[in-house]
């Protein structure tokens, strides 16, 4: 019986892969077999040493999701050691005191 949840041969890049919910859906990824792609402000030693037993191929971007600025290289460098990018999660962001609606780009 195939496996619906196996993610071998994909990649997957997680924003805001660091701590939290991000961390925790690049763990689930890595589970079901896809390479990880991380991308964060802070270091990736944590997310990984997590990794590591799993097996996975993993890869850190240090990068300030705060402006489109660092989107271009960021798909580069997947592009360049990766060759594609099969799924993304876009979890990256910050608490604000402000609705949604009020938020700007």
């Amino acid at each position: 019986m195939i496996n619906p949840f196996d993610l071998s041969g994909r990649t997957a890049v997680v924003t805001g892969a660091n701590t939290g919910l991000g961390q925790g859906i690049a763990l689930a990824l890595a589970e079901a077999g896809a390479a990880i792609v991380a991308v964060g402000r802070s270091p990736m030693d944590e997310m990984e040493a997590l990794l590591a037993p799993k097996g996975v191929r993993f890869h850190a971007i240090k990068a300030d999701l705060g402006s489109l600025d660092p989107f271009k290289s960021i798909v580069a460098e997947v592009l360049g050691a990766f060759g594609c990018i099969d799924i993304l999660v876009n979890n990256a962001g910050i608490v604000g005191p402000a609705d949604a609606v009020d938020f700007t780009r």
